[in-house]
């Protein structure tokens, strides 16, 4: 497949309504136009637009849309699109910004691509302290990746921030390469690829040192056998990727667009990554609650102060559809127990998890709250504010649910004493 056929397949998918989008991201169609809601942002993306096309109603709706959620806008256009988008848009009230090219590498050659495992290796004993990494080598490091890529001034494909919400994590379908001297992070490069999808698009890179760029692209070219890689550049790091063997397909250039007043600053929910929130917080919660997970041993955790634990078991069968029943509880007590803008940590051990603000999701338009609920199905589930003041325990094998916190508990507990019978323990 030439650069102009692979240009052409990703033409074809823009405009699309995805099949998988990230939690907390409402997906709309318009047309040819395909908008994402972020909830503190949004996306439109289109499909070619044909002769005869309302641009400027086109361009009006999406406007209205994003004005209805609070959500500045991100619009892209392409070189090739029709001359009638960029001057209805900037009518419009959009802002443009400046242009890119847009650059194409396919995969290596047999001859270049070497052995590369299937899996990443084992981290190693002692931490690389120079060359490019994968960030799971120095992992211990993610907080000042975040830094060094999120403070990066250049506009990339896919902003760091966006990418680790999206759900992505460097042992999956994006990786996640640094830099390092004497020990440290200085530069950081990160490509994400759809599972199937026939291309990996390169988020961003924060440094544009031939070496650099060169050894983050070869890595990932060889990872992805068969899939090109697309990025977004100009000036020196365009100049460096051309040099790594990209070819440039088109140009591209972002409109913005922001409504009256202040948008939210955070999405309704997202992904855990494991860098940042999921493993930190669990390991809070081992330390604070005791927490020894096993089939077997009893109690899992130190029951906290104060407490009560109700029995799931006797009452699975009495009750028709007692996860809904059981989640409608604690949904509602979790809303009377936070602040506004708190979010609440949803966790399943060994597992991804999630965080959201109970008052934006689960209603009309908004985002469903993501997880699987209260009802401990076969693992431990976890509700819990950030600083574990309160929340829910289930524990799949003694069948119990534990909730601690003055709050939470005096807004569920008369309920779900009626629904699950007396509790089976109390700690004051």
């Amino acid at each position: 497949m030439d650069m102009g056929e692979r240009w052409d397949t990703h033409d074809g998918l823009r405009g699309r309504a995805p099949a998988w989008h990230p939690v907390g991201v409402v997906v709309r169609a318009d047309g040819p136009v395909v908008r994402r809601h972020y909830g503190s942002h949004g996306t439109a993306e289109h499909a070619p637009l044909v002769p005869g096309t309302d641009i400027a109603g086109l361009v009006r709706r999406q406007q209205e849309a994003f004005a209805e959620r609070g959500e500045p806008v991100e619009w892209k256009v392409y070189g090739h699109d029709s001359r009638d988008l960029g001057p209805a848009l900037t009518a419009a009230g959009f802002t443009a910004g400046r242009e890119r090219s847009v650059l194409i590498a396919g995969p290596l050659r047999a001859e270049e691509r070497g052995t590369l495992p299937s899996e990443l290796p084992k981290r190693p004993a002692e931490p690389p302290r120079q060359g490019v990494h994968n960030l799971y080598a120095v992992r211990e490091q993610a907080e000042r990746a975040w830094r060094v890529a999120v403070g990066s001034p250049d506009p990339h494909a896919m902003p760091y921030a966006q990418m680790i919400a999206d759900g992505a994590s460097d042992d999956g379908d994006v990786f996640i390469e640094v830099l390092l001297e004497d020990g440290l992070v200085v530069a950081v490069a990160w490509v994400h690829a759809e599972e199937g999808g026939p291309f990996a698009v390169v988020g961003g890179l924060t440094r544009d040192d031939a070496d650099f760029v060169r050894a983050c692209t070869d890595e990932w070219r060889r990872r992805w056998r068969g899939t090109a890689l697309l990025a977004e550049a100009d000036g020196p790091l365009r100049a460096r990727l051309l040099e790594a063997g990209f070819t440039e397909a088109t140009t591209v250039r972002s409109y913005h667009w922001r409504p009256p007043g202040t948008p939210e600053s955070t999405r309704p929910a997202q992904f855990l990554d494991w860098l940042h929130d999921d493993g930190p917080l669990w390991d809070r919660f081992y330390a604070d609650f005791d927490f020894k997970p096993s089939t077997t041993y009893r109690p899992t955790i130190t029951d906290p102060s104060p407490s009560v634990v109700w029995n799931l078991h006797s009452h699975h069968r009495l009750v028709p559809d007692l996860p809904a029943e059981l989640d409608a509880i604690v949904r509602r007590g979790l809303l009377a127990a936070t602040e506004p803008g708190e979010f609440v940590y949803w966790l399943d051990w060994q597992h991804d998890g999630y965080r959201y603000d109970p008052r934006r999701v689960g209603i009309p338009g908004r985002p469903p709250v993501p997880g699987h609920g209260t009802y401990p199905n076969g693992d431990y589930y976890l509700h819990v504010t950030h600083d574990l003041r309160l929340g829910t325990f289930g524990h799949p094998w003694e069948q119990t649910l534990t909730v601690w916190g003055p709050s939470l508990l005096a807004a569920v507990e008369a309920e779900l004493t009626e629904l699950l019978g007396e509790p089976v323990r109390h700690r004051d």
